[in-house]
């Protein structure tokens, strides 16, 4: 059986985003200090499916909030 570093090393290897995540949570300090190394260099690529959030789509504001852990009603009238 390969070690996650291995496998996460290895070109052209089809990963989802799910099975990239746990590989890298197996891997130790070292090794994850060793891959973000690897991936400064420009040697190993780890494409990542993250994407910048839109403010105004991803963002809601809505009319309750928490005030030291009590439920609160906010109005926002002028």
């Amino acid at each position: 059986m390969l070690a996650p570093l291995e496998i996460l090393k290895m070109k052209h290897v089809v990963l989802t985003e799910t099975e990239r995540r746990l590989l890298i949570s197996q891997l130790s300090v070292d090794e994850k200090r060793y891959l973000g190394e690897l991936m400064l260099a420009d040697e190993i690529d780890i494409e990542s499916d993250d994407k910048e959030m839109d403010i105004e789509k991803d963002l809601k504001f809505g009319n309750r909030t928490y005030v030291d852990g009590l439920h609160t009603w906010v109005s926002n009238k002028d």
